[in-house]
């Protein structure tokens, strides 16, 4: 039996001698503070047992949590989620920029002109990996592979490997959320991912909107090639400033198309997207350096590239552009623009049933490409003369604004330049904005004439060149039209009546053809869509006194058919449109003219009009100096107190229409101001081209005429002058003045010139 001495000193034999208590050794004291540690040091441990265990319980619980949230999701998914129903990668419906292109000077190719678009501003680029890879291959326009490689490298490594979702990203990203392993957050979003992300646009912080993510990136995965969606990735990521895709931005940040970036500007663009404010290289130059030199790294490691190339990069100067200027943007559009808005929104609405509203916001973020018919070169000419009007002796009065508008046209219809309105343009128009060039609906006055009254009257063999009519004081009803210089002079040739902007004449003309004819040719024919039913009448139609009126655009495609054989093209502002996949929306280009007159018609039409700008007594006389070299066809126009003055006159190369006036109408103290400003147009616009004539039709005779009989002239008429006849229409020979027929100028000419070698050879015999 042990005593108390024996009992404390007892030690086990597995138990270490150090580790007992010798009471002799220890104060009472000691010995309770020895206990009180052994204690504390137990129930430490036991906490931290516990408190693993209650993490490990946690975890269970979120995870037990999380996955049947995700089978309950999964269930939702598959019932209600359509997300594959609204998104097609092949023919992706997104915002993207719409862009205007011209024709170069030379004429052979199309290049950049403005771009419009509403609060996504993002140009499609498309992605072939086979063409991409060739890096010699210069007629491949479209994303680099090196870019495509810079974006897998830093964004997902392993992109062509897993079917949408990098689960072992995934599965270390939510450890991280409990368990800090990484030294900073881990996002575990794939390229896939990232493109269901910017396709919804949803930005729920749950994560059941990252079982959304996941279910919807794999399902993704199975229908799409990776090339396919690589490519829509990089056309939708943000890339700051508002903009929206690769392309704009190599614009923005380096002035030059995607295809043309180096290995360095691609490792700059790539390091952009993971958060564009943070690490665009224009406002944080650092920040993108830095991200730019790991992206790089990062590209060799994924054998993307050798150290070499990436040593080559690194040595490089990034040469950044960051201007806007380089995005082809405008704050305010010019008339042409404003125009091509509404024309393409209208004919969108038309082919598709849609209302304005949705047109016009299709317009701004259908990515559409516009190949448009303006020639900035011309556009520039009419928006200098129109801004600086003054300089060009257009004023008005003191209390308004004195405005105008102009509309240059080719001889297919095509629109070159406009300009609707006089002064600074100051804001852009909108759809129910007002261009007077296509909106403005005045009287027409005198230019009404040769296109409701003389053309078709000589289409129909009413009368020829030099027929004799008669102007006098005829009663229609109870009116009688009055010539503006106020008196009447009897018979007068058709060149004379229309040289001298007579009235009675056309009155007459109109009235002996039908008034429903002359008004069909006008609006059926010639397309001019702004008279109404009151304008069929002789007033309107023979004098240019309508109701509706007409605009300088209809007006220039309809004297177009005066120097093109007589075709007539309906107006257009395009050739094409194509939606972002190149597919073809909208055309004029394959659009049949109208047979508007005959050739024979035309040309004899083109030479009266000729007589306007030339003749003794043209009211437009002086408008030849404007354009050298070159012969002018044309027409004056006053409407009722001088409250609308016109002037419409074409060249071998392009026709014009200019009106000016008041919006509020009144009179007008300048009768040359309209003349003036057409002038001063179409001198810039035939700046250094090359002298050419109008072509003539075969079937239109040159011959000599009697001025007093109007018939075919012979050797005994005492005053002879020149006209053009249809071959089908050519009058009789003088019988006033009996002789011999005058042959054609041309023979006649001839004949002079051989009787004068043979006089020569006589005399020198």
């Amino acid at each position: 039996m042990m005593d108390d001495k024996d009992i404390f000193s007892y030690s086990s034999p597995d138990e270490p001698k150090s580790d007992s208590l010798d009471l002799n050794s220890f104060s009472s004291g000691a010995y309770d503070n020895a206990r009180k540690e052994k204690t504390k040091k137990e129930k430490e441990k036991q906490f931290k047992i516990k408190a693993a265990l209650s993490i490990l319980l946690v975890f269970i619980m979120v995870f037990a949590i999380f996955v049947g949230s995700i089978g309950v999701e999964v269930i939702k998914f598959n019932s209600n989620d359509d997300f594959l129903d609204n998104i097609n990668l092949d023919d992706l419906e997104l915002n993207f920029t719409t862009t205007i292109y011209v024709q170069n000077e030379k004429g052979d190719d199309w290049v950049e002109y403005q771009r419009l678009h509403g609060e996504f501003n993002r140009i499609w680029m498309p992605y072939d990996a086979v063409a991409a890879k060739q890096t010699d291959n210069k007629d491949y326009r479209g994303i680099p592979q090196q870019l495509v490689n810079a974006f897998v490298a830093v964004e997902d490594k392993r992109f062509y490997d897993h079917y949408g979702v990098d689960w072992k990203r995934t599965f270390g990203s939510l450890v991280n959320v409990f368990i800090p392993i990484y030294s900073s957050r881990q996002g575990g979003s794939t390229i896939t991912q990232q493109l269901v992300k910017n396709l919804t646009g949803d930005n729920d912080t749950s994560a059941m909107r990252k079982v959304r993510e996941i279910l919807r990136a794999r399902e993704l995965e199975s229908k799409y090639y990776k090339d396919t969606i690589i490519e829509c990735y990089l056309n939708t990521i943000p890339m700051g400033h508002g903009i929206y895709g690769v392309e704009v931005a190599a614009n923005y940040y380096f002035g030059k198309s995607v295809d043309q970036l180096t290995l360095l500007e691609c490792a700059s663009l790539a390091s952009i997207t993971k958060a564009p404010s943070y690490y665009a290289p224009d406002d944080n130059a650092e920040n993108n350096k830095e991200r730019r030199e790991t992206v790089l790294s990062l590209m060799v490691d994924s054998k993307f590239i050798t150290q070499e190339q990436c040593d080559a990069a690194l040595k490089e100067e990034l040469k950044l552009v960051a201007s806007k200027d380089q995005l082809n943007e405008s704050e305010v559009n010019n008339y042409f623009v404003d125009a091509l808005i509404v024309e393409v929104t209208k004919d969108l609405a038309d082919k598709y049933g849609w209302d304005e509203a949705h047109a016009a916001e299709n317009f701004y973020n259908g990515g559409y490409k516009i190949y448009s018919t303006v020639d900035p070169k011309i556009q520039s000419a009419v928006d200098e003369v129109f801004t600086n009007s003054e300089k060009y002796g257009l004023k008005g009065k003191d209390d308004e604004q004195l405005q105008g508008s102009i509309t240059v046209v080719d001889y297919n219809g095509r629109v070159k330049g406009l300009s609707g309105g006089i002064g600074e343009k100051k804001s852009n128009l909108g759809l129910s904005g007002f261009n007077r060039a296509t909106d403005a609906v005045r009287q027409p006055g005198s230019t009404m004439k040769p296109i409701a009254a003389y053309a078709p009257a000589i289409e129909d063999e009413l009368i020829h060149y030099s027929s004799i009519v008669n102007d006098s004081a005829v009663k229609y009803g109870k009116w009688t039209p009055k010539n503006w210089y106020g008196s009447y002079w009897g018979g007068v040739t058709v060149q004379y009546a229309l040289e001298r902007s007579i009235n009675t004449i056309p009155v007459y003309l109109v009235n002996k053809m039908g008034t429903e004819k002359s008004y069909n040719f006008l609006t059926t024919t010639l397309g001019i869509s702004t008279l109404n039913e009151n304008d069929i009448a002789l007033s309107p139609l023979g004098m240019g006194g309508t109701n509706g009126g007409i605009t300088t655009k209809e007006s220039a495609a309809a004297y177009a058919i005066f120097g093109n054989g007589g075709l007539y093209y309906k107006p257009t502002l395009y050739y094409t449109v194509l939606d972002q996949h190149d597919d073809v929306v909208l055309s004029y280009q394959d659009v049949e003219p109208t047979a508007a007159i005959g050739e024979d018609t035309a040309t004899v039409m083109n030479k009266l009009l000729q007589n306007v700008v030339y003749g003794a007594n043209g009211t437009g006389r002086g408008a030849g100096g404007y354009v050298n070299g070159m012969k002018i066809y044309a027409k004056t126009g006053t409407s009722n107190n001088s409250n609308d003055l016109w002037f419409v006159g074409g060249t071998p190369y392009y026709v014009a229409s200019c009106w000016c006036g008041y919006d509020n109408p009144q009179s007008i103290y300048d009768s040359g101001i309209a003349m003036k400003m057409w002038g001063a147009v179409m001198s810039k616009v035939h700046e250094g081209l090359k002298p050419k004539e109008f072509v003539d039709s075969e079937y239109a005779q040159e011959r000599f005429y009697c001025a007093e009989s109007g018939n075919l002239a012979t050797d005994k008429c005492p005053k002879k002058a020149v006209g053009w006849y249809k071959k089908n229409n050519i009058p009789d020979v003088c019988k006033d003045h009996e002789g011999t027929a005058l042959d054609t100028p041309e023979i006649e000419a001839k004949k002079s010139k051989d009787n004068k070698k043979d006089t020569t050879s006589s005399s020198a015999d």
